[in-house]
């Protein structure tokens, strides 16, 4: 028998219950791996397949495991949790959760605003924006795409500034634009083709699509954003009065 359940005076789910915990935490057992089946765990540690599922279902409850139905348990992936009642950006929301971030950047190019752009950011047609893909990760794991858009007048050269690991909000304020107000658009849809291979999930997986326009200090429209953040990692928080 397995050494965890030897202790004395605790529940025989409980310590598989911590066992497969360890694995997780320790790194053992990894986001979207598939865990033994309850057969497997009962045989491994000797005990019935109900205590085996009760302590399979209080990691499920806690949101470290998830099922499939039809195909077996899995780690769940790390969730990230924005808080919207107030303003904050992708670095500052982990580092409040105690979270590993970083980003890398797809693409950076130069272009005539589309015209829903150029109307949400107050341009004349035909005026030049800057698009800045950005792929962001927690724990190492891709958790959202980024589409920025800014207008060429207001940060030319920002396509010459290090943006690897940093929040275009930080490097704005280089510019003279510090990030007031924010103005979001959000929607539950399937993940497109390249979408869904950016985020590792597979096409059609839910995603929350977001579309955020950024207010500086004195008014001026400074970014407009389409995010695809992960359905299964990203969740919002919201508070309400009435």
């Amino acid at each position: 028998m397995d050494r965890i359940l030897l202790t004395e005076g605790v529940p025989l789910y409980v310590k598989i219950r911590e066992a497969l915990r360890a694995d997780i935490l320790q790194g053992n057992l990894h986001p979207g791996q598939k865990i033994p089946s309850e057969d497997e765990l009962a045989q491994q540690y000797r005990v019935s397949r109900m205590t085996v599922r009760q302590g399979i279902l209080d990691l499920i409850k806690e949101g470290l495991l998830h099922r499939k139905h039809g195909v077996g348990t899995f780690v769940s992936y790390p969730h990230f949790d924005r808080d919207h009642t107030r303003l904050t950006n992708f670095f500052e929301s982990a580092r409040e959760q105690g979270i590993e971030a970083s980003s890398t950047v797809l693409k950076i190019e130069i272009l005539a605003a589309p015209e829903k752009i150029a109307r949400e950011l107050l341009l004349q047609p035909g005026e030049n924006v800057i698009c800045i893909r950005t792929l962001r990760f927690v724990n190492q794991t891709p958790v959202t795409v980024h589409d920025s858009y800014l207008p060429y007048r207001l940060f030319a050269d920002i396509v010459h500034e290090t943006l690897e690991n940093v929040h275009l909000w930080d490097v704005m304020e280089k510019y003279g634009y510090r990030v007031k107000r924010a103005i979001q658009k959000l929607e539950a849809r399937p993940a497109a083709g390249e979408i869904a291979k950016l985020l590792d999930i597979k096409p059609g997986s839910p995603i929350l699509y977001k579309e955020r326009k950024i207010l500086a200090t004195d008014g001026t429209a400074v970014e407009f954003t389409y995010c695809y953040n992960r359905g299964d990692m990203y969740s919002l928080t919201v508070a309400m009065e009435r």
